[in-house]
C-alpha cells in the first residue's frame, strides 16, 4: 500500500480524490466548496490557539455565539443546496449518508445522529453548531442543545424538541472587506493534488491534522463583535489604523486580525523576506495553499523594510492581515504598525517599524 512520505500512514486516495473533484482555488488564494463558498484549512491546533486568543481579547466567552453562528451558516448551505434536497424512499439513510460524506471530507469527524454523539477532532463549539444543523435537517424538526464533553474528542449531545416556530437561517450579512468579491473572482481552478491520511475521525494533510472551516461561519461569528471594547491596551489597539471602514467594524477587524498575530507568533514557521517577490512566494505558501487571501500586489515603500500590499475584499482579508503583520515583525525583528486603506473593491495594507527611528 502507497505511504506518505515513508511513513507507515496509507494515503486514503478515495477520499483525496473527493476532495480534489470537490474542491477549486482561484489565483489569489482563496478555496471554494462546489457552491462557491469560501474555506479556509485550518491546522486543527492552530484554529483552536486563534480561537483562544479570539475569546481573550474580546474578553467574555463566546461559545455559544460560535454555536449559533455554525448553526446558522450549515442551514443555510443545507436548505440552500439541491444537492441536500432528499426525499421519497430511504429518505433518512440518504440524508445521513450525505451529511456522513460531508463530515468527512471537511474533516469534522464523525456525528453519530442516533446516539447524539460527536467524535470530533476540532473546537466543541464549532461541532455542536454544524451538528444541530444537521440533526434538524436530518430529523427535519427543530431542538435545544446542550453538551458535556467527557475527553478532548468526545461531546455528547443532550437535545430537546423545540415546539416554537423558528425562520430558516438568511444569507450572511456583509461587512466592508466581504462586500463585491464575487466582482474580484478570477476563474476558478482545480485544486490540484491533495492527499489526505484519514486517522482518528478525521484526517491529515502533510502531516497536520487539518480542519476545513467555511469563512462564512466566521464571518458570523464576527457581527457579534461590532463596536465591541477590546481587552487591549491603547499601545497595542493603535498598531493597526483605518482608512475608509465603518467605526462599527473596527473592533471587528481588530480582534480578528491581532487573534490572528498571536497563532503565527507562537508558531515555528520561519520568515525570511529579502524582497518583493519573495513576500509574495511566502503568502502563497504560507497563505494562499489555506485558503486565505494574498496580495494581488507587493511593493517596498523604503530602505527600512516598509512594505505596501494590495488586496481584493475577501471574508479572510482580516486573518490574512494579521498573519502579515506577524510575518513582518518576524522577519525584521521589530513590531510593525500597520495601516489600511480601503477603496469599493480593494484596499491597501501598509506595514512599517513601529519605531519612528527606523
Amino acid at each position: 500500500m502507497p505511504l506518505v512520505d515513508g511513513e507507515e500512514e496509507p494515503i486514503d486516495y478515495e477520499l483525496s480524490k473527493a476532495l480534489e473533484s470537490t474542491l477549486k482555488k482561484d489565483n489569489i488564494g482563496h478555496i471554494f466548496d462546489s457552491s462557491g463558498n469560501h474555506l479556509l484549512l485550518w491546522k486543527a491546533i492552530e484554529f483552536e490557539s486563534w480561537w483562544m486568543h479570539f475569546e481573550k481579547i474580546i474578553g467574555i466567552p463566546m461559545g455559544r455565539k460560535l454555536v449559533n453562528a455554525a448553526t446558522d451558516e450549515e442551514e443555510y448551505h443545507l436548505l440552500t443546496n439541491n444537492e441536500y434536497k432528499v426525499g421519497g424512499l430511504f429518505k433518512n439513510s440518504r440524508r445521513r449518508k450525505i451529511l456522513s460524506a460531508r463530515w468527512l471530507q471537511y474533516g469534522w469527524g464523525e456525528l453519530q445522529i442516533n446516539d447524539n454523539q460527536i467524535t470530533t477532532p476540532t473546537l466543541a463549539p464549532f461541532s455542536v453548531g454544524v451538528a444541530l444543523a444537521a440533526i434538524e435537517y436530518y430529523k427535519q424538526s427543530r431542538f435545544k442543545i446542550t453538551w458535556t464533553q467527557p475527553n478532548s474528542t468526545l461531546i455528547v449531545l443532550d437535545l430537546e424538541e423545540e415546539p416554537r416556530d423558528i425562520s430558516p437561517s438568511k444569507q450572511v450579512s456583509e461587512f466592508t472587506w466581504t462586500k463585491n468579491c464575487q466582482d474580484n473572482y478570477s476563474t476558478l481552478l482545480e485544486v490540484g493534488e491533495f492527499q489526505v491520511v484519514r486517522k482518528n475521525g478525521g484526517w491529515d494533510f502533510e502531516g497536520e491534522r487539518m480542519v476545513f472551516i467555511p469563512a462564512n461561519i466566521l464571518t458570523r461569528l464576527l457581527f457579534n463583535t461590532k463596536s465591541r471594547a477590546l481587552n487591549i491596551g491603547d499601545e497595542l489597539s493603535q498598531s493597526i489604523t483605518f482608512g475608509g471602514l465603518e467605526e462599527a467594524e473596527k473592533s471587528t477587524f481588530l480582534c480578528t486580525a491581532l487573534s490572528m498575530v498571536n497563532v503565527i507568533e507562537q508558531s515555528e514557521r520561519p520568515i525570511y523576506i529579502l524582497s518583493d517577490s519573495e513576500w509574495k512566494n511566502k503568502c502563497q505558501h504560507l497563505l494562499g495553499r489555506f485558503g486565505f487571501v494574498c496580495p494581488t500586489e507587493v511593493s517596498s515603500l523604503n530602505n527600512s523594510g516598509a512594505v505596501e500590499f494590495s488586496f481584493n475584499h475577501s471574508p479572510t482579508l482580516p486573518f490574512s492581515v494579521g498573519a502579515l503583520m506577524a510575518f513582518w515583525q518576524r522577519a525584521h525583528g521589530r513590531l510593525a504598525k500597520v495601516a489600511i486603506e480601503f477603496q469599493d473593491k480593494q484596499c491597501s495594507v501598509k506595514i512599517s517599524s513601529k519605531l519612528e527611528y527606523n
